[in-house]
């Protein structure tokens, strides 16, 4: 059995300032960082921290040294993919010292765990809200998972690949790529998908393929189904995903009433 969790849309400032000039996404990240330290007696063992995307709000260095901060208090190895709130150098220099972190090109890693393959895919499309797939990205995740063939397999990415009914967040989603859709339906062994991006823990499927969206650590996107409807936040509607692998996979929901 491997667990992971998953925390996503940290949406960190540089120090000092706050997110819309009224959320303190860093104090929620402590909370949320703390609060799954002291849950880990009762999920653990966990096996790794995984960031789906919007570490930061600005994508500038001052964000980052904040974020390195707060993070020097996770109590898990983590690791990262860039949102479209990220910049990817700047979220390269921030990680350099991680092992993970690619030196150049898209942030896409690989880890494997006793009963499971993570992948993290970047889909940040640089100066854009929306998200695509490149071709490099598409061939490195091909070759990847001609490697892996029946090995399960997790993957991270920020941008959810299918339509979530908030109209505002699917107009900045994921660019339709028939390739993409068609390298992960035609893949033989049993793949998952984890997402960020809509600040909301929404469940569907994509290829064939089960897809969950993780919530934010410290705001959602109001729920507005209306075709015109916007983009409003809610301070303090946050959580976290358990992904528990295994014989049998379980997606567990981590409210803030569960950590205390």
């Amino acid at each position: 059995m491997t667990r992971i969790l998953q925390i996503s849309d940290l949406h960190i400032m540089p120090e000092g300032q706050l997110f819309q000039d009224a959320i303190d996404t860093a104090a929620a990240l402590r909370q949320m960082l703390s609060g799954l330290a002291g849950l880990l007696p009762a999920i653990g063992p966990v096996e790794r921290l995984v960031i789906s995307g919007d570490l930061t709000e600005t994508g500038c260095k001052g964000a980052y040294d904040h974020l390195r901060d707060i993070m020097a208090e996770a109590a898990l190895p983590w690791r990262a993919i860039p949102g479209n709130h990220d910049c990817r150098e700047a979220m390269r220099a921030f990680a350099a010292q991680e092992g993970w972190m690619p030196d150049h090109g898209p942030i896409n890693w690989r880890e494997d765990l006793d009963d499971v393959t993570i992948l993290g895919l970047d889909t940040l499309v640089e100066g854009a809200a929306h998200g695509a797939v490149t071709d490099t990205t598409l061939a490195w995740l091909e070759a990847t998972l001609r490697d892996l063939r029946h090995r399960p397999v997790l993957i991270f990415m920020h941008h959810p690949p299918f339509d979530t009914g908030i109209s505002a967040m699917d107009a900045i989603g994921l660019s339709p790529n028939p390739r993409f859709e068609g390298l992960l339906r035609d893949h033989e062994g049993p793949v998952q998908i984890a997402c960020g991006h809509v600040h909301r823990m929404i469940t569907g499927a994509f290829a064939g393929r089960p897809v969950t969206i993780a919530p934010s650590t410290s705001h959602a996107v109001g729920l507005d189904l209306r075709m015109e409807g916007g983009i409003t936040f809610i301070p303090g509607h946050s959580g976290a995903i358990l992904h528990d692998l295994g014989a049998r996979c379980r997606t567990l929901l981590i409210s803030p009433d569960d950590l205390g």
